[in-house]
């Protein structure tokens, strides 16, 4: 991370890893797959971290679902060693949205993703093919 001499990388679970960079998280994304034997298999740029607290989540994700005017919208939820349940926290962050947006698991505009730490929750609004980053869609 030459281009970013104050980056922070925690290993916060087993193969997760999470980088506080001021570089765009696509960025990140290139400079990792531009150097191998670098991978990442998935990026999320984190829009909110909340505390692992059924109510802060959700509260949380609402709020950013309600910024995107989004007709359509899918919620992910990814555990990685925390005490929440992924399914409670997909229904919740759905229900709390349904007079807003329709749920739509084929083509939604938006996908609210939601990764599950033992100590923080990290709440990501992706756009429409946003997560499928590679190489060539970078700019």
């Amino acid at each position: 991370m030459i281009r970013d001499p104050l980056v922070k990388i925690t290993e916060e679970v087993q193969n997760v890893l999470v980088v506080y960079s001021v570089l765009q998280s696509r960025i990140c994304y290139g400079l990792v797959v531009s150097a191998p034997p670098a991978c990442a298999r998935k990026i999320f740029p984190i829009h909110a971290v909340a505390r692992p607290d059924y109510g802060a989540v959700i509260s949380e994700a609402k709020r950013l679902l309600n910024e995107t005017n989004a007709r359509t919208l899918y919620v992910d939820c990814y555990n990685r060693g925390g005490r929440l349940s992924c399914r409670t926290l997909e229904m919740a962050i759905g229900g709390s949205v349904s007079g807003i947006a329709k749920i739509d698991s084929r083509t939604p505009e938006v996908r609210c993703v939601v990764n599950v730490l033992k100590d923080s929750v990290l709440i990501s609004i992706l756009k429409k093919d946003e997560e499928k980053l590679s190489v060539r869609s970078l700019p």
